[in-house]
């Protein structure tokens, strides 16, 4: 997972292609415990555009690995996902 030095804390991001509402699978080790800071659904563009839907998301719970998404169908664009580790 890549990590971002500095914090208390290991802090990881990832930027993911985005899909319908539901869960949204990551390479990075996110997990239960973690603390989800934000999520932005990123579309192409000129410029490309950004909106924090960071409140539609939450962590799966049970399930390592995954984001849940409640309301936004962000398919054709991309998340980024930012998260603080429990350790």
């Amino acid at each position: 997972m890549p990590t971002i030095t500095g914090f208390s804390k290991p802090v990881g991001c990832e930027l993911i292609p985005g899909g319908p509402v539901g869960e949204h699978k990551l390479q990075g080790a996110i997990g239960p415990g973690d603390t989800l800071l934000s999520v932005e659904h990123i579309t192409d563009g000129a410029p490309p555009t950004r909106a924090d839907i960071t409140a539609e998301f939450s962590i799966t719970p049970g399930e390592g690995g995954s984001i849940t998404n409640t309301t936004t169908d962000t398919t054709g664009g991309f998340l980024h996902v930012l998260w603080a580790r429990s350790e």
